[in-house]
């Protein structure tokens, strides 16, 4: 049984001295992977700290070559370019008809080219036919730029009423103000497509932190293109070449911006081969998760309808357009028929408020763009405060205008001021749609600019209702229906600034973005429609 037990040649003893002896050289077996683990732990850690500071160290080489993209000038810088001298021959192809229009109705006029008798009611509705067709084009341009691109929208718009500008001394020779109110409808139709598309671009485009100078800059544009036409074409109207040279110019060169565009104009930054990976780094990185793109999103319709800062941003706008109508279209006339310019020196002082927006614009834009990047004030504040200095400035301008009695050198300043605090809104209430909603901010600036137009047909029949006929009227008729208008004019900016500063804001919204599974259900339905 002991045999059994121990083995055959072991005694017990034997066998306890022999496990005793190996236990010395078992110890020190365990004690060598001891060290190596303490000393592989020891690696590990040094290798985990080198592997941070190597990340960190990346993440700032990445941070500074971002932030050098975004010092360069870059394709974004090309696209607000060609944006801002887009809008600028739009812009020309609108109010050249304002000038143009005091020398084709001038009966006494010596200059040899025809003259039409269309009285003050005819030409109200002349200048306001363009926004019958403006306004019906804004919120569907809006929703197909954002669905298939906004590049090809814009060149129709400019193209497309560049033609027609051409077209316009033929039309009024042949068809009479009725056709002439038809071909201005075409051309609302055609322009009613740019400023959605223009901030669909802006919102692809553009970082948050760089909107404000971009947008002051793109729209001042239009300011460029008031003032070019204005002086222009008040010039040209007093030349050999007569006023329809007011229409071929323009028209001319917008055929010649199409061209260009369509060669470096791109979608979005992903749409465009000529950009540096840097530079679409930097701008994918910056707009981050609030814009979408080239992906197809269902627009949040019932959202956006009842979001206050949507709503009080549409007021806004309209408040706006009441009063930038009134002076675009009529100041001509005002100085024709109250301050009694001819028309050389009517489009020279109607132009000089222009060049001071203009001038006023980039300013703007610089002092938007210091204030955003120091975080002087939050962005919310900015855009109040910017849009504050255009309506209640204007306002508080406009006021002194109509209850004084001024000069003529008086009244062009005051006018000038009014039109140069303008420049306020290219911070204020106008880039306020993409704040909002990167992605659907052309979308949102086809409805509030769709409504907000609806002030170009009004303003000029306004305006004839209160002033009357100057042919019919005295002077002092005049200059009192001037006042009310003016003081009209003041209030209504006013109370639509007040509603901005109360219930605006440039908090990206949450319907901004889809929840994902109705933005792949949207996408999946989109495709099987387009196949």
């Amino acid at each position: 049984m002991v045999a059994g037990l121990w083995g055959p040649d072991l005694k017990p003893d034997q066998h306890a001295a022999d496990r005793a002896s190996e236990r010395v050289p078992l110890v020190a077996l365990d004690a060598r992977p001891a060290a190596a683990r303490r000393s592989s732990r020891r690696c590990r850690s040094v290798g985990a700290a080198a592997r941070r500071a190597l990340a960190r160290t990346a993440r700032a080489l990445d941070c500074c070559r971002l932030r050098h993209a975004g010092r360069r000038l870059g394709r974004r810088h090309l696209q607000v370019a060609l944006l801002s001298l887009g809008l600028s021959l739009a812009y020309s192809c609108r109010v050249n008809l304002s000038v143009c229009i005091v020398e084709m109705t001038n009966m006494n006029s010596t200059s040899g080219f025809p003259a039409y008798d269309w009285n003050q009611s005819q030409t109200g509705l002349i200048l306001s036919a363009f926004f019958w067709g403006y306004v019906v084009t804004q919120v569907p341009a809006g929703m197909l730029a954002q669905r298939y691109g906004p590049k090809q929208f814009l060149m129709v718009g400019v193209v497309g009423c560049s033609l027609l500008t051409i077209l316009t001394p033929l039309v009024a020779a042949y068809g009479g103000w009725r056709l002439m109110c038809a071909l201005r409808v075409c051309e609302g139709l055609f322009q009613g497509m740019i400023y959605p598309s223009s901030h669909t671009m802006l919102g692809r485009w553009i970082p948050p932190l760089e909107r404000g100078r971009a947008s002051a800059f793109v729209y001042s544009g239009t300011s460029l293109g008031t003032v070019s036409t204005m002086a222009g074409v008040g010039l040209l109207a007093s030349s050999s070449w007569g006023w329809p040279s007011g229409f071929h110019l323009p028209g001319a060169l917008g055929l010649v911006w199409g061209v260009a565009w369509l060669w470096l104009a791109a979608d979005s930054p992903a749409a465009c081969p000529a950009i540096s990976e840097h530079e679409r780094e930097y701008i994918e990185s910056a707009l981050g998760a609030s814009s979408s793109g080239d992906k197809i999103l269902r627009v949040p319709w019932r959202s956006i309808a009842t979001s206050l800062p949507f709503f009080a941003l549409l007021v806004t706008h309209l408040c706006q357009n009441f009063g930038h109508w009134i002076l675009l279209t009529q100041m001509p006339n005002f100085m024709k028929n109250v301050l009694h310019f001819d028309v050389k020196h009517n489009g020279l002082n109607s132009a000089l408020p222009y060049l001071c927006l203009l001038l006023s614009s980039f300013v703007v834009g610089y002092l938007a763009q210091v204030v955003n990047e120091r975080k002087i004030l939050s962005m919310t504040a900015s855009r109040k405060v910017f849009n504050s200095m255009a309506h209640w400035g204007a306002g508080t301008a406009l006021m002194v205008l109509a209850f004084t009695h001024v000069t003529s050198t008086q009244a062009v300043a005051l006018l000038t001021v009014t039109v140069a605090l303008e420049s306020g809104t290219l911070a204020g209430f106008l880039v306020n749609h993409v704040d909002l909603s990167p992605n659907f901010g052309g979308m949102m600036m086809g409805v509030t600019n769709s409504i907000a137009n609806t002030m170009g047909i009004i303003a000029p029949i306004f305006v004839s209702q209160i002033v009357g006929d100057a042919n019919t009227s005295t002077q002092e008729e005049l200059e009192n229906g001037w006042s009310i208008v003016f003081m009209i004019a003041a209030c209504v900016y006013f109370s639509g600034n007040l509603l901005f500063v109360l219930a605006g804001s440039a908090q990206v919204q949450p319907w901004n973005s889809p929840s994902p599974a109705e933005s792949k259900k949207h996408q999946v339905s989109s495709a099987g429609a387009i196949s």
